[in-house]
């Protein structure tokens, strides 16, 4: 009776472990999610670029209602990706831009944004055209992936 018992017990505790195994691999995919949001405007301008693994959506006006689609090139979004690996998370939030020509209203403002997963990491304004060092090749693929035909 005991052995009975120590062989059910065992082989529940198996399959739960199994099952539970599986599921893991499912909430955790290899590839995160993450999604570029590049937007720069001024009085009366205003573009935001959405770029994911798949699409680039690129909003033209402040209602986001008029706005265009295009594929994403596999190599450039691998390009993105590894930028993205180079810049510190925990800093990006606190970038000084080394210009403030947007508060005369002679440059657009310029804001990049990165959601991975359920984070969201935004910077703080710089003058479109002139980002925070560190953070300038990863705006300049955002933009040549979205403006590019």
């Amino acid at each position: 009776m005991k052995t009975l018992l120590t062989f059910v017990c065992f082989t529940l505790l198996s399959t739960q472990c199994v099952s539970k195994k599986a599921t893991n691999k499912q909430v955790e995919p290899n590839a995160k999610e993450v999604v570029f949001i590049y937007r720069y405007y001024t009085r009366g301008f205003y573009k935001e670029h959405h770029v994911n693994q798949e699409k680039i959506k690129t909003f033209l006006d402040y209602s986001k209602t008029k706005f265009t689609e295009k594929d994403v090139i596999p190599m450039d979004w691998t390009n993105a990706l590894d930028l993205l690996t180079k810049i510190d998370l925990k800093e990006f939030e606190n970038l000084e831009a080394p210009s403030s020509l947007r508060h005369t209203d002679r440059v657009q403002h310029g804001e990049l944004t990165i959601k991975i997963n359920n984070t969201t990491f935004r910077s703080r304004n710089f003058d479109h055209g002139n980002p925070p060092k560190k953070i300038k090749s990863i705006v300049g693929q955002i933009l040549s992936m979205s403006e590019n035909d």
